[in-house]
């Protein structure tokens, strides 16, 4: 049976995200998918797939449209207002071979974010875009989309400061001193700090370790002064793991 997806992607009124051109692939579960700007500056997801049954229809367009979102997110440093599933038709003949289509409205929020600046892609970026969607990722990368995705979108500097941290701590698997000696090549003029039971550490380091501590004063300055370059950090760690290259706009 086929069934047919109607869901949106929304931004935020100050910032947008277009396309110079609609955009369609094919995902490596099947899924057909094409995608295109409206009039109202939102993204139009059209989804077309093949399934015996509809009980697991909803649950995989949520995960195409989840999976659409976090590539956007990774690529092109975009933060999402929400996105939704608003639609599922299905289409079937019968024994007596009468065509029978049935509408499903469907209401699904995916995500709350906000776009950080206008954005328009063009052909080139469209084009790459498109060959990653279309690719058969490694698990470990669509999980780091995904992480990222949650962490750019967090509208707290504490959290969004951790879940960046969380991010780096997954791409070394949990190994401070692999993590530390790598930033300090990035970056040899870092700030290092010393702890009885870590050693020697960065100042990213420590101010994790200390954010959750109850303090007189808590460290928002600290926070706010090191979250871009962790931010540039944490894309770059991505970036060298999956040999994957920063997406250009044009």
């Amino acid at each position: 049976m086929e069934f047919k997806i109607d869901a949106i992607i929304k931004f935020q009124p100050a910032s947008k995200l277009r396309l110079g051109s609609s955009l369609a692939f094919t995902s490596p579960s099947g899924t057909r998918i094409d995608l295109s700007s409206t009039s109202d500056e939102e993204l139009a997801v059209k989804m077309t797939l093949e399934a015996d049954e509809d009980t697991a229809v909803r649950e995989r367009a949520q995960l195409e449209l989840s999976r659409l979102c976090d590539f956007l997110s990774y690529f092109h440093n975009i933060r999402i207002a929400e996105s939704q599933i608003r639609g599922i038709l299905s289409e079937r003949i019968t024994s007596e071979e009468k065509r029978v289509v049935t509408l499903k409205g469907h209401i699904s929020l995916t995500a709350k974010l906000s776009a950080v600046a206008s954005v328009t892609l063009g052909p080139n970026s469209i084009n790459k875009l498109t060959r990653e969607l279309e690719k058969e990722q490694p698990p470990r990368f669509e999980d780091a989309m995904y992480s990222w995705r949650e962490a750019i979108s967090t509208e707290s500097p504490a959290m969004r400061y951790l879940l960046l941290y969380r991010l780096l701590e997954f791409l070394f698997n949990n190994e401070v001193e692999a993590m530390t000696d790598w930033i300090r090549t990035r970056e040899p003029t870092v700030q290092i700090c010393h702890d009885r039971q870590r050693g020697d550490t960065t100042i990213y380091t420590w101010l994790r370790d200390n954010i959750h501590r109850k303090q007189k004063k808590f460290p928002f300055d600290q926070i706010n002064a090191l979250l871009p370059r962790l931010h540039e950090l944490a894309k770059l760690a991505i970036e060298e793991k999956f040999a994957q290259p920063s997406q250009s706009t044009a």
